[in-house]
């Protein structure tokens, strides 16, 4: 019965019944279209301090990726942090430039017109302890390097990995430690990422480098970063109704 309906629908409106729509109908589309954001991969989980992907737990809590790309991200979430109804973040930023970050476009309560200055930004805004209310921390975007070539390079599923607060520092490490001792980005470098136990905050991530980027596999690397580099700034959905945020307090990452 239901096909018959869309059956008949269909003609109608290739019949001309209803042209006179068709411009405003367009206008509701393209609004409707650039509310979907539709990011080319999916997001790791590290909660509880296991490493999954797509569902699937990862063997021994690590991998070896090639991280084609990194931003900063700040985000401020309202409520406590739900495991059975996560929320995302009702204001956030993503940029690379730290002192340029500013709330995306889609954030669907700024807190403020710059990161920098906000009130939520500072050391002892958070409701409990002394950090901050807004989480200053980094989106990844990363491959496999499980039998890196050029044609696994440009193919491989990409996928993201959000580095809690307390694994910031340690990344930062990293980062510069590679410019210093191998001369190569992120990008350049087969890295193992592990999930770890932390007696302070439960768990941390932990980077370290495997070695260099195959010559053979790094101008499929080199490619393939400037596709994400486009991407990795992508929104995230809007907050849900079902879901309405829950008393303020500290929120667990």
């Amino acid at each position: 019965m239901a096909k018959a309906k869309n059956d008949k629908l269909a003609k109608t409106v290739k019949g001309g019944a209803i042209t006179k729509w068709d411009e405003e109908l367009a206008k509701h589309a393209v609004e409707a279209a650039d509310k979907e954001q539709m990011p080319t991969g999916s997001f790791i989980s590290i909660r509880g301090g296991v490493f999954t992907i797509a569902g699937q737990a990862v063997k021994e809590n690590k991998l070896k990726a090639v991280i084609i790309d990194h931003v900063y991200e700040n985000a401020h979430y309202e409520g406590d942090y739900d495991p059975d109804a996560p929320q995302p973040p009702t204001c956030y930023a993503f940029g690379r430039d730290e002192k340029e970050l500013k709330p995306h476009e889609k954030a669907s309560k700024p807190c403020n017109e710059q990161c920098e200055g906000c009130p939520n930004n500072v050391f002892g805004s958070a409701e409990k302890g002394k950090g901050k209310a807004c989480k200053n921390v980094r989106r990844l975007a990363l491959i496999s390097a499980d039998g890196l070539n050029a044609n696994s390079a440009e193919k491989s599923e990409l996928v993201y990995l959000k580095i809690p607060v307390t694994s910031v520092k340690g990344w930062a490490y990293y980062v510069k430690g590679l410019a210093a001792t191998v001369r190569r980005p992120p990008f350049g470098v087969i890295t193992e990422i592990a999930v770890v136990p932390d007696p302070k905050s439960q768990f941390k991530v932990n980077f370290s480098c495997v070695g260099p980027v195959p010559d053979e596999a790094m101008g499929a690397v080199m490619e393939r970063r400037e596709k994400v580099m486009e991407e990795i700034m992508f929104a995230y959905s809007a907050p849900t109704e079902a879901a309405p945020a829950k008393p303020k307090g500290k929120r667990k990452f």
